[in-house]
């Protein structure tokens, strides 16, 4: 398993936001809401994002790599290619790392379709 967040696994371009906006799936937990849609690409990609109602920069940052580092280490959990959208809540400044993992591992066990 390659643990890599390489530049081609990150969505960038405005148009993949409004597709995964418009026609993506949302599965919603207590800290964050996944959005993610089937790609035609042989890889999966991710964005997080987080307003400022989520807390300052350094508590925002705190979450965006938090959240990469579990899109990186549990990747192989995805049985197809996924368009994924992190969005944070404004619980997640309470969430600890160990709740916010397996809160985001049964997300992404559930939207891969493993038990």
């Amino acid at each position: 398993m390659i643990e890599s967040y390489g530049p081609r696994e990150r969505i960038r371009k405005k148009k993949d936001f409004t597709n995964l906006y418009k026609k993506g799936s949302c599965a919603r937990g207590k800290y964050f809401n996944l959005i993610f849609l089937p790609n035609n690409l042989s890889h999966s990609r991710m964005a997080v994002v987080t307003s400022r109602k989520v807390g300052n920069a350094v508590q925002r940052n705190k979450i965006r790599r938090r959240a990469r580092a579990l899109f990186r280490r549990n990747k192989d959990l995805l049985t197809l290619p996924l368009d994924i959208l992190f969005i944070a809540k404004k619980d997640i400044q309470t969430a600890t790392w160990p709740d916010m993992r397996e809160r985001c591992l049964s997300a992404l066990r559930a939207i891969s379709g493993k038990p």
